[in-house]
């Protein structure tokens, strides 16, 4: 989809893009093929070119950032067919802070596709630095607000990556609020009572394990990496989704199985999280809680 897209080019927005698409003009190469006949004012024209032949540069150098430093949050979805094979998806745990004071981080899960892997404090964060410099494209949710800023701020680590935030892609296309809500709107689901779980009960998880009780800390990871495991399907469907628009063929993307998570979850401590964070412990009324990764916006 990417080849299809003019809106990285200054000036272009969508109503234009759309004429382009209306006059059969659907790639870059079409564009720059047709530039003197296009209904376009010349400036838009020559700078068209410009801007087209060095993405092809770009694209050629495989430089996601290129791309999204020039789309809107909404549009980076496009990156995906092009910029899939070195992706991770990621979702942070904190200590939520204090004061005004920047949260630390717990726990980092990240997926590459494969296994999903976790980071923890005092344990490899460090190696999450390193880690890290192996991919080209990440994929969170809320991420842009939240987790990359927090690990920015908190490991020092740059984060030059292009960047899918699926809170602002999926409410393109009306599916508002808090991950988990989202989740089931599509047809996710966790598992028992791990769905009741959110931000604020993971900063207790962990206050548990630091206390050393018994089964807090894996099922703080598992609570963390089910939130990332469902990534990968909730990008696809927004893909496929959004090329069901355009007036053209564009082949869909695979919808990935959701990974097998190798952590388990103490169901009792997760009853006790909740009855300690005053949450609601009916499975039947999948309430949308307040956590530290979610904003008023996102309820």
């Amino acid at each position: 989809m990417l080849k299809h897209t003019f809106q990285h080019i200054h000036g272009v927005g969508e109503k234009t893009e759309k004429r382009l698409w209306a006059e059969g003009v659907t790639t870059w190469e079409a564009f720059l093929d047709r530039h003197r006949t296009l209904s376009l004012p010349q400036w838009q024209r020559e700078l068209g070119c410009v801007e087209l032949e060095a993405s092809l540069q770009a694209l050629e150098r495989r430089d996601a950032q290129y791309f999204s430093a020039r789309l809107s949050p909404a549009l980076q979805w496009r990156l995906y067919s092009e910029f899939n094979q070195r992706i991770a998806y990621l979702d942070i745990e904190t200590t939520g802070g204090s004061n005004g004071s920047t949260p630390g981080i717990t726990v980092i899960g990240l997926h590459d596709g494969e296994v999903p892997r976790v980071y923890v404090q005092g344990r490899d964060l460090a190696s999450f630095v390193r880690d890290i410099e192996e991919f080209t494209l990440l994929v969170t949710y809320n991420g842009k607000s939240f987790d990359l800023p927090v690990i920015r701020q908190d490991l020092g680590v740059p984060l030059m990556q292009a960047h899918i935030d699926l809170r602002y892609a999926l409410a393109a296309l009306g599916y508002k609020g808090g991950l988990k809500k989202i989740e089931r709107a599509v047809g996710l689901e966790r598992e028992g009572p791990l769905a009741l779980l959110d931000g604020w009960c993971a900063i207790w998880l962990w206050q548990y394990h630091c206390q050393g009780v018994p089964g807090a800390l894996e099922t703080l990871l598992r609570y963390n990496l089910e939130d990332v495991v469902h990534l990968p399907a909730l990008l696809a469907l927004v893909y496929n989704t959004r090329i069901r628009q355009v007036p053209f063929a564009v082949k869909p993307m695979a919808s990935p199985a959701v990974a097998t998570i190798p952590f388990g979850f103490d169901e009792a401590l997760v009853y006790r999280v909740l009855a300690d964070t005053g949450r609601t412990i009916s499975l039947t009324a999948s309430p949308e809680l307040s956590s530290p990764h979610e904003t008023s916006a996102d309820l």
